[in-house]
């Protein structure tokens, strides 16, 4: 089942990114009307680059406390200054063998896990999750589609194309790697290509995995970019390539 809230990233826990062995990140979230989320998050690598940056990511919950509440206002309360989080929602869907069901919380959905819940969820019950711990299972910023942002790489107009890359970037996906690299090396605007450069670094840390090598062809446009005509995109390639090498290589 999906879940999805729209969230800003507040910021990333000191230590969690950038150090060997890399197991976890942990990442505090201000959802909904305020309230931050602080997230375990053992999959999806997220720099310090998303700082500031709105997203919608699917959530799920383990919730050791679920409370019947007869009437109420759905919406997420934060407490104990922002370490734990309360969800107040209607039950939306529960999965056949009812151990998953998805809570509209106003804001967007959460899904979580029943099985601490010694009792039978039907869709129409408004619940309270007590101190969930929250768990990212993906993320991509909210608005246009991801292929809607490969097309507008084609387009006339410098700015576009230079949004188009910067949103590629912040998807972590690696299937626009290709574009990308093609982009670069077809590119005119110097501020285009700086910002292709800034994208295909952000896709080396954030497309794979903790224990995978991104796509050999981003530190090679990186390294081909250190050569650049324009100041700008030396600077970013330079840059980018230290983070690079310091996050995978060092």
């Amino acid at each position: 089942m999906d879940a999805a809230l729209p969230v800003q990233i507040e910021a990333i826990e000191p230590g969690t990114v950038r150090r060997r062995p890399r197991r976890s990140r942990h990442v505090r979230l201000q959802v909904g009307d305020g309230a931050t989320i602080a997230v375990y998050d053992p999959q999806t690598v997220v720099t310090p680059d998303a700082v500031g940056t709105e997203r919608e990511m699917e959530l799920s919950a383990e919730v050791p406390a679920v409370e019947s509440r007869p009437t109420g206002e759905a919406g997420i309360a934060a407490r104990s200054g922002g370490d734990a989080v309360t969800f107040y929602g209607i039950v939306v869907t529960v999965d056949e063998a009812g151990t998953e069901a998805l809570l509209d919380v106003g804001s967007g959905t959460v899904r979580f896990d029943t099985s601490s819940v010694d009792r039978r969820l039907y869709v129409g019950d408004f619940l309270e999750l007590a101190d969930p711990v929250v768990h990212v299972t993906g993320m991509s910023p909210t608005g246009r589609s991801y292929e809607a942002y490969l097309s507008q790489l084609d387009s006339d107009d410098p700015a576009a194309r230079r949004e188009a890359a910067t949103h590629l970037g912040h998807r972590g996906r690696e299937r626009a790697v290709d574009r990308l690299v093609a982009q670069f090396r077809a590119e005119h605007d110097p501020s285009v290509r700086r910002a292709v450069v800034t994208a295909l670094g952000r896709l080396a840390v954030t497309a794979r995995r903790p224990d995978e090598r991104p796509d050999p062809r981003i530190r090679s446009t990186l390294e081909a970019a250190t050569g650049d005509e324009a100041r700008e995109v030396r600077d970013a390639a330079d840059d980018w390539l230290d983070r690079v090498a310091s996050y995978w290589f060092s």
